[in-house]
């Protein structure tokens, strides 16, 4: 039993409340000083790689899922709970009863109580009218400790001493939340193309990959702009594609995010890009037919046809170029039979009345103009952060009834009064005594109290 009792001070303690608060929101302020949630690289970035191993190692780069902060904030629920299971019983006590005399209440000598003495010449059941109407409906009823004396015990917002273990349990429900969240939710990124579409995004902690119970293909990304060429709005035109259909087709912007199935899709950045082969522009003439002209965008190393005499070519860079030699060449292919393959070189031909000099290849009556590189369309990309926050609807639950309790547990003020009326003079008049106790000691409870005395003087004329 002496260990149990020393746990139960020890876990129900205010010093360890205090001191777990306390703990817990230097911890919630390193989370602040150091951005959560960014990836590996941004932190590498941020710190270098060695201070980055020491923060990692410690936990501090994704802190509300470290073993401390869990272990911190699980001690606070047991602290909640033993703390609430001490003083239930006596708040039971309290708004239900059995509730103490008025003897036994004025032997006390409350320091936040008030004591009152009256007479009136009206009988004991007109009194209890007039005081009825002041306290309300009185709890209990009985003869008191004198043979001649009636109780009676009034209580006012006695429900609101139920507000504390509220809001301990709504804190529990919001540590429990939050928790859950780091336990089954989530925080990625991934970059996705327009006109692309996956299924996969990359966990910000550590960069392994989370499959999504759903596609998601970037229709359209666009920069809206002010006058001034600010930008004014990021938008993504996104769909969501579930079991190969499309369930929804939304506009997403900064501070407007999509939510769908639980998941929230988020507008975190956007940048543009050129696809990483190189295009070329080769110009294809018939020696033979001055009127054929054909440019073509030829990628390195994609066969492209000529368009005469069943010849197709491919855009080859060498491996190990011999010095003075252009560096590509022309793999001609020619679709007989034998598929004969053949190498042709480019030639350069300096001409006085052209800025840069004609580059060519030639192959019988076919020639092959270089004439650069090609213009390439610059295609968008759009930056989504997609997290699961499935159990944030229980924190928001948890901190509105944790305001809602606090209001209450702080405004309302239950105040308990007892009454004995006793016969005096062989019945002529009546002794009222009146004790009234308040929760806190307000000066509105006292204000009130004197009103009610001064009323109940005037209307008994005592």
């Amino acid at each position: 039993m002496k260990m149990f009792s020393k746990l139960n001070n020890f876990f129900s303690s205010v010093k360890l409340a205090i001191f777990l608060f306390i703990a817990i929101a230097a911890i919630a302020m390193i989370g602040t000083f150091i951005n959560q949630g960014n990836t590996i690289n941004q932190y590498k970035k941020i710190f270098g790689p060695a201070a980055y191993h020491i923060l990692y190692r410690l936990g501090f780069l994704n802190i509300y899922d470290s073993w401390y902060f869990i272990g911190l904030a699980a001690l606070l629920i047991v602290n909640l709970v033993f703390a609430s299971a001490n003083i239930f019983p006596q708040t039971l006590k309290a708004v239900f009863g059995p509730f103490p005399s008025f003897k036994e209440t004025l032997d006390k000598k409350t320091p936040k109580g008030v004591f009152e003495t009256l007479e009136s010449k009206k009988t004991a059941e007109e009194i209890k009218k007039n005081l009825n109407l002041k306290f309300g409906k009185p709890f209990v009823k009985k003869q008191g400790d004198n043979g001649g004396s009636t109780e009676l015990y009034y209580s006012k917002n006695s429900v609101f001493r139920f507000s504390p273990f509220i809001a301990h349990l709504s804190v529990i429900i919001i540590i429990v939340g939050v928790l859950l969240n780091f336990k089954y939710g989530f925080r990625s990124y991934t970059n996705i193309k327009v006109g692309e579409k996956t299924n996969v995004s990359y966990l910000l902690k550590n960069q392994k990959p989370v499959k999504l119970p759903f596609v998601i293909r970037l229709d359209k990304y666009q920069t809206k702009y002010y006058p001034d060429r600010i930008p004014k709005a990021y938008i993504s035109t996104i769909s969501i594609i579930k079991n190969h259909v499309t369930v929804l087709t939304k506009n997403m912007e900064v501070n407007h995010p999509v939510t769908y199935d639980g998941i929230t899709i988020y507008q975190a950045s956007y940048g543009h890009y050129k696809p990483t082969k190189v295009i070329v522009r080769i110009l294809s003439l018939n020696l033979k037919n001055p009127a054929y002209r054909k440019y073509i965008n030829a990628a390195i190393g994609k066969s492209y046809p000529a368009g005469v005499g069943g010849i197709s070519f491919s855009f080859i860079p060498y491996k190990h170029p011999k010095k003075g030699r252009l560096p590509f060449y022309l793999n001609i292919i020619k679709n007989d039979k034998k598929n004969a393959v053949k190498k042709v070189r480019f030639h350069i031909l300096p001409d006085k009345n052209l800025k840069e000099p004609m580059i060519f290849a030639k192959y019988k009556h076919m020639v092959f103009l270089y004439t650069g590189i090609a213009q390439v369309k610059t295609y968008y990309y759009s930056g989504m952060e997609i997290s699961k926050n499935k159990y944030v609807s229980l924190v928001w639950i948890g901190c509105i009834i944790l305001i809602v309790s606090m209001f209450f547990a702080f405004f309302f003020n239950q105040a308990q009064t007892w009454v004995r009326l006793t016969e005096a003079e062989g019945g002529k008049k009546t002794i009222i005594e009146i004790i009234s106790v308040p929760k806190k000691k307000f000066e509105s409870f006292y204000k009130r109290f004197n009103k009610n005395i001064a009323d109940i003087k005037k209307e008994l004329g005592g």
